[in-house]
């Protein structure tokens, strides 16, 4: 467990729930961005302003944080959230990732961004793939704010892609999740019981470590 995953646990799970939301709009539309506007496009059915979070290189491992981009030519409003995650970062204890540039074992480009969407106050980020790497910038959009929440589908499969990825504990993750969304659910020793905003009922067994057994009665773990 590194430093983040106390975070990861609190986070992760809101931050991927509005990938689900962006997921629906933008419909595996071509991204285009305009930096002068700081407007990124999802073909003609979405258009979210966006901030510029960090690059993920392929080839050193290294994830690069916007604010540190000394020679890219990037206009100083669209890394406001860079600036903000880097004093949110300080303040939490976490200066060894307050580094220009970060071996992604220590953080990578998705776990930095999944806490930006929620200390930010985004809609939801996106990485850009491009040759050599990716760029991972934030959204702000009211039309992906009002989509739906999660699915259980959508909440099991996030969950489990979340665990397989990094070392979080699955019953924090939920009952952080269920919290921040104002669901109740009543816990027992080994299990977990909620009604989600579908109206979708889930009760998930875990195991003595936090991770999932099972979801309404099917083994996942």
């Amino acid at each position: 467990m590194n430093d983040l995953t106390p975070f990861l646990e609190r986070y992760a799970l809101l931050a991927l729930e509005k990938q689900q939301k962006l997921l629906r709009l933008s419909e595996g539309q071509f991204v285009e961005l305009d930096l002068d506007g700081g407007v990124a496009r999802f073909g003609p059915s979405l258009a979210a302003p966006f901030q510029v979070l960090g690059t993920e290189s392929d080839n050193s491992l290294t994830w690069l944080w916007a604010w540190a981009e000394e020679h890219a030519e990037m206009p100083e409003q669209l890394m406001r959230s860079s600036r903000e995650m880097k004093a949110w970062l300080e303040q939490n204890g976490l200066r060894e990732l307050t580094q220009p540039s970060l071996d992604v074992d220590l953080a990578d480009g998705t776990q930095l961004s999944c806490i930006a969407a929620e200390v930010c106050r985004a809609s939801g980020f996106y990485r850009d793939p491009y040759e050599g790497g990716a760029l991972f910038l934030l959204l702000f959009s009211d039309q992906i704010d009002r989509q739906p929440g999660f699915t259980l589908d959508e909440l099991v499969g996030s969950l489990l892609d979340l665990g397989s990825r990094y070392p979080v504990r699955h019953r924090t993750a939920v009952a952080s999740y269920l919290r921040s969304r104002g669901r109740s659910f009543e816990e027992r020793t080994d299990s977990l019981q909620a009604q989600l905003a579908t109206g979708e009922p889930i009760i998930a067994e875990f195991n003595a470590d936090g991770s999932v057994r099972t979801i309404n009665g099917t083994f996942v773990g």
